[in-house]
């Protein structure tokens, strides 16, 4: 054994071009095992927006949808506009739910339809069931929970509000829908029922529920959640 190790050692001392490709060997060994060690640099952080107070029409909203020169994207969920921009990579354009940028995302939330709605007229979501309602408000709950509030999506003929910055982040209660179906207590987010899908991400800019959704999104009936 120690005649071999000898032998090639001497091999390599004595041949020039099995210099150069051990010293060739060693560089490239030696750049893998540094990019390994080193992290990848993370890219730099957005510059954080300054906040919004504002009630929207169904037709202003449309304007926040993330392909405008700050970014920012908003998403009415049960008559009320929330800012997401931080989780911009979910709903901003590109992402996974980019259908519900700039749009009354209520009616997609409730039927688990990641389908842009381009309905030019507010939607009351009176023909939706209680299940479905109570859907739409646990999602409500959770962007309360995750999202900064901005305002109200107004009604047709609906005035705005003058927002202060003293204001409380509370809607004004007259944009909600009002049908007996609607008026019940929130539900709460960690009820254990099917149409509470379950979060995809750890980080706070995730949305909640996403598994379920995107599940439907890609299950070719029309974007319907199935029964497990």
């Amino acid at each position: 054994m120690v005649g071999f190790l000898a032998s090639v050692i001497n091999e390599i001392i004595y041949s020039p071009l099995n210099l150069v490709l051990v010293a060739i060997i060693t560089i490239l060994v030696y750049k893998i095992f540094r990019s390994r060690q080193q992290p990848a640099a993370a890219p730099p952080p957005e510059p954080e927006l300054p906040r919004l107070r504002k009630d929207f029409t169904v037709a202003e909203l449309r304007a926040f949808d993330g392909n405008q020169p700050d970014g920012r994207v908003l998403v009415a969920v049960n008559g009320t506009v929330y800012d997401v921009t931080k989780g911009k990579r979910f709903y901003g354009p590109g992402g996974p739910y980019a259908a519900f940028g700039g749009r009354d995302a209520s009616r997609g939330l409730a039927t688990f339809s990641v389908t842009s709605n381009d309905a030019a007229e507010w939607d009351d979501l009176s023909d939706l069931s209680p299940m479905e309602m109570e859907s739409v408000r646990e999602w409500e709950m959770q962007f309360k929970e995750k999202y900064v509030l901005v305002g109200r999506l107004l009604k047709p003929g609906e005035q705005p509000t003058s927002y202060s910055d003293e204001d409380e982040d509370t809607p004004n209660e007259s944009s909600t829908p009002t049908t007996a179906s609607k008026t019940a207590a929130p539900a709460t987010p960690s009820s254990p029922k099917k149409t509470a899908p379950v979060a995809t991400a750890t980080s706070d800019d995730a949305p909640s529920k996403a598994e379920d959704l995107v599940a439907a999104a890609g299950s070719g009936d029309g974007g319907k959640a199935k029964d497990e």
